[in-house]
């Protein structure tokens, strides 16, 4: 229609024109209404199947973990039971050890407890105290080895600063250095004294039995550590055969078999999950929520094919108000209530056009 003929019209030309305005209003309404659907099916849509992942990895998780579990429990079993064979065959080497160390050594003990019996019965035969037959007694009279020296050391410590040093700082009321001076005075004469008094009463007295039994001590100390010595180097053995632990490590080597092959077929039985049952389970899940999802997606195709078609009508109804009825009638007459007053213009009798109709409602516009 060109605008000669359009201006030329009447109030079925107007009535036209605002049927074509009112449908495209119409159809912008229901576009966005559709707009909004498509939206929050989409939402629904990316939800459920968020949903239905998070469901399929759980699934998947768990259903793992309880297959690693069933395994685990098998293996731990008879790791503890390899445990106690374990602790079973270390008491009986121990045993076999501490037999063998008593077998290798029970004349070196006997010859240890000789010797003693000879130091003590050298002692009550001379009537020499028995404080004499001490290491402590020995070390202080006749050192003569590196632990003597120490002994001696540690006697010094105890006697020149523990004591005086005790009775300085937790016996006096108050502390004064003349007290202290007092102290070690006091305790040099009465420690010396001792130990001059003791030595005169059995070093001097005694000499010869005391040194002969500095020998039997000496004898002694190397009969202890020959018997060291050997207990170390059978502790230290690595040839475990002479002490019948076959049937032990027999034990051992077949629960150790047991678990080798438990851990195989848990290893295949994951294998046969992670590839086979895991696609299983969320073909499961999935068909759970097959009916609802396609539902959704049946109503968003649905919605989106209904929008496409309202977006269309829209375009067209817009193109043709732009290219037929605006550049004639005036952007500004396009609204439903002024086609009204047009159409009002034409049947009161105003007017036998729409371009008429135009002129006149513009002059009632300008005259109010």
């Amino acid at each position: 229609m060109d605008g000669t003929s359009l201006l030329s019209g009447g109030v079925d030309t107007l009535r036209e024109i605002k049927e074509n305005l009112l449908e495209l209003e119409r159809c912008q309404s229901e576009s966005n209404m559709l707009n909004g659907e498509e939206k929050q099916l989409e939402k629904s849509i990316q939800g459920l199947e968020k949903d239905i992942a998070e469901e399929v990895q759980s699934t998947i998780k768990k259903r793992r973990q309880e297959i690693e579990s069933a395994f685990d429990k098998q293996i731990d079993k008879i790791q503890s039971r390899v445990k106690k064979i374990q602790d079973r065959r270390d008491k009986s080497k121990n045993a076999k050890v501490s037999e063998r160390i008593k077998d290798e050594t029970s004349s070196l003990r006997a010859d240890k407890q000789s010797l003693r019996l000879d130091a003590k019965t050298l002692i009550k035969q001379k009537h020499i105290p028995s404080l004499c037959n001490t290491k402590l007694y020995y070390a202080l009279y006749f050192p003569g080895c590196f632990t003597d020296f120490l002994v001696i050391l540690s006697t010094l410590l105890f006697v020149l600063l523990i004591i005086p040093c005790g009775i300085y700082f937790f016996l006096l009321p108050e502390e004064k250095s003349i007290y202290l001076i007092i102290i070690y005075i006091i305790t040099v004469i009465l420690f010396g004294g001792i130990y001059i008094l003791l030595g005169n009463l059995t070093k001097e007295r005694h000499r010869e039995e005391l040194l002969q039994i500095r020998v039997i001590r000496g004898k002694i100390r190397k009969n202890k550590k020959v018997i060291a010595a050997i207990k170390r180097n059978i502790k230290k053995d690595k040839d475990e055969s002479t002490y019948g632990l076959q049937n032990f490590d027999e034990e051992i080597a077949k629960a150790k078999q047991e678990i080798s092959e438990i851990e195989a077929q848990k290893k295949e039985a994951l294998y046969t999950f992670d590839n086979t049952t895991n696609k299983i389970i969320a073909d499961e899940v999935n068909g759970i929520y097959e009916e609802k999802l396609n539902g959704l997606k049946v109503e968003f195709d649905r919605v989106k094919s209904e929008l496409i078609n309202s977006e269309n009508k829209i375009k067209a109804l817009t193109i043709k108000t732009a290219s037929e009825y605006e550049p004639f009638i005036g952007k500004d007459l396009m609204l439903p209530d002024r086609l009204d007053a047009l159409i009002n213009i034409i049947q009161a009798g105003n007017a036998t056009s729409i371009s008429e109709a135009i002129t006149v409602f513009r002059q009632m516009r300008s005259d109010t």
